[in-house]
């Protein structure tokens, strides 16, 4: 009914009562324990407590530490923007201004309840003080946990009302009453999200010991519902779903429903989970005075809660821890897939050597004589090939100079050497037409690195000339036909 089967391990640490709870996502309860401790400044007797409980629970499940409603401050309000950061940073601006503490002090989470008409998103904003968190997580550690999440209470419950009872966006406004030891949670369910909740100081305990008690209860319900009123605006629920069918409840019932002019109907957690059915009526026999929707809720709704008051140094380790698993996890899969390769192509050498030798090679053997013979006759060729190029390198270099010598100048002598050093000597009309020419040789795809050795003028028959020396390197030499 609640989606992937994942296993939790839920743990309520509050009011001198840790409950804990094994159960999976998909709503199948596996294990229950409470126990009291005496409160201490350093935990220690919570800490005893606890590993006392744990022995028959699985402690490689993921583990929720739960927040109830009467730890931390639950406001509904509005912020005018819808950019999932600039929200982030005006809720850390705007928090201190919902709590006497400085912000250093408290962790902030919240729930986005959607955008209205004027372009506002509406939050649940969830804070609470800094220590109650850390003394937590402080008796998980010690008792040899990590907290993989730190979850609000009335969060969890309200979706897991929601999925159980298939509360659609369209459903009318519900309340939920969930009666535990020494509180009450007042919640309001609307469009399938948590939109309100108060924690009222009066439980089971008190209207069982005491008639007034009732009354209590009757006008802090009161106040709940004009708190909801004033702070969202909306509708009063006409009904409210009651988390538990104990009988000290039911006798109280009545009375809320004449009072508050309500419905109140009882419709117990238990029915929506599965598991053993010892264990479900242990929950309402042995556990009957107390509610553990708080840990179940946060068990199997841990996944979808958005609500995560866990402090950014711990968010920020984990990360880091997760990482670091995963890169090395990363490092042995290819040291591995690397090692498998090397071992699939090693062995495809040494199967294609053993088939070599064996088959083709005393098969083929004719034929490698063969292609040996005809590898030294190609080697052959190419010494002529490369003979006859060589010999050719001074036709093509002449060649070009022919193609690229203007009329106007007059070449006495050409001169190259083995490293393709071209050394030319001539006349010219004009100085101008000399450096005209180098320009051209350097230019030319065949020839670089052009330049003038010497340069002069003379009189040749009466008339002024100008006598030049030239050298340049070949570069491309054509390939023989």
């Amino acid at each position: 009914m609640f989606g992937a089967d994942k296993r939790y391990l839920s743990i309520s640490i509050n009011e001198g009562v840790i409950k804990v709870v094994q159960a999976t996502s998909a709503g199948v309860l596996e294990k229950v324990a409470r126990a009291s401790f005496t409160p201490t400044a350093n935990g220690d007797d919570a800490v005893r407590t606890l590993k006392s409980l744990l022995v028959s629970f699985n402690r490689k499940s993921v583990v929720v530490c739960t927040i109830p409603a009467n730890a931390a401050t639950a406001k509904n309000i509005e912020v005018p923007s819808t950019d999932p950061e600039e929200i982030k940073s005006i809720i850390n601006l705007q928090a201190s201004h919902h709590t006497p503490y400085s912000k250093e002090e408290v962790l902030i989470s919240f729930m986005n309840l959607g955008v209205n008409a004027a372009n506002n998103t509406r939050l649940l904003l969830v804070i609470v003080h800094r220590d109650m968190v850390k003394e937590r997580i402080s008796v998980l550690e010690k008792a040899g946990l990590n907290a993989d999440k730190i979850i609000f209470v009335p969060e969890a419950q309200a979706r897991f009302y929601s999925k159980a009872l298939n509360f659609k966006k369209e459903t009318p406004a519900c309340g939920v009453v969930d009666f535990s030891l020494n509180t009450t949670s007042y919640m309001v369910i609307n469009k399938g999200a948590l939109v309100f909740v108060r924690s009222i100081p009066v439980g089971i305990k008190n209207f069982m010991e005491s008639p007034e008690g009732v009354g209590k209860l009757q006008e802090e319900l009161k106040k709940s519902i004009d708190s909801f009123t004033q702070e969202d605006g909306s509708d009063v629920p006409n009904a409210y779903v009651v988390t538990t069918d104990l009988e000290a409840v039911h006798h109280i019932l009545p009375a809320l429903k004449e009072n508050l002019n309500s419905e109140f109907i009882p419709n117990p957690f238990v029915n929506f989970i599965k598991g053993p059915r010892a264990l479900r009526q242990k929950l309402q026999s042995d556990f009957g005075d107390d509610s553990f929707l708080d840990v179940i809720a946060c068990a199997v709704m841990a996944a979808k809660c958005e609500v995560n008051l866990m402090p950014e140094e711990m968010v920020l380790k984990k990360t880091v821890e997760r990482q670091s698993r995963e890169a090395t996890k990363a490092g042995v899969a290819a040291v591995f897939i690397m090692v498998l390769i090397g071992a699939m192509i090693m062995s495809n050498i040494y199967f294609r050597d053993a088939f070599l030798n064996k088959n083709l090679r005393a098969e083929f053997a004719p034929q490698r004589i063969q292609a040996q013979e005809l590898q030294e006759r190609m080697n052959k060729a190419k010494v002529v090939r490369s003979y006859i190029k060589d010999r050719m390198v001074t036709l093509d270099v002449i060649h070009e100079l022919y193609a690229m010598t203007p009329h106007t100048i007059y070449l006495n002598s050409v001169m190259m050497d083995e490293d393709g050093t071209v050394t030319i000597d001539g006349i010219s009309d004009s100085m101008s037409q000399v450096f005209s020419y180098v320009k051209a040789l350097d230019d030319s795809a065949m020839f670089q690195e052009a330049k003038t050795k010497s340069t002069a003028t003379k009189k040749d028959n009466g008339k002024d000339v100008a006598t030049f020396e030239i050298e340049f390197k070949v570069i491309n030499l054509k390939e023989p036909a």
